[in-house]
């Protein structure tokens, strides 16, 4: 279960990956932030590979995701889905 130590935060993975899901349905990405993000994996964890644990909830739901100023935002997107700059 990517790496979770209790019970609670599978709960807030399934929450974050509906939310991420939802707005996917409607936009072209969505961004997650530190209050969203800290919930499922702590920065207290930062050392213990947050970011690969975040890339790999990405992967395993078929996203992308730009991690931007390490644990303040998170930008997921499509698999495969242009970007338009």
């Amino acid at each position: 279960m990517l790496g979770f130590p209790d019970d609670e935060r599978p709960c807030h993975l399934d929450a974050l990956a509906n939310h991420i899901r939802d707005r996917l349905k409607m936009r072209k990405f969505c961004v997650a932030f530190e209050q969203q993000l800290e919930r499922v994996w702590p920065r207290k964890s930062e050392g213990d590979g947050r970011k690969e644990l975040i890339r790999a909830f990405a992967e395993a739901n078929g996203w992308e995701v730009t991690i931007h100023d390490p644990g303040i935002r998170v930008t997921f997107r499509e698999k495969g889905k242009a970007r338009k700059r």
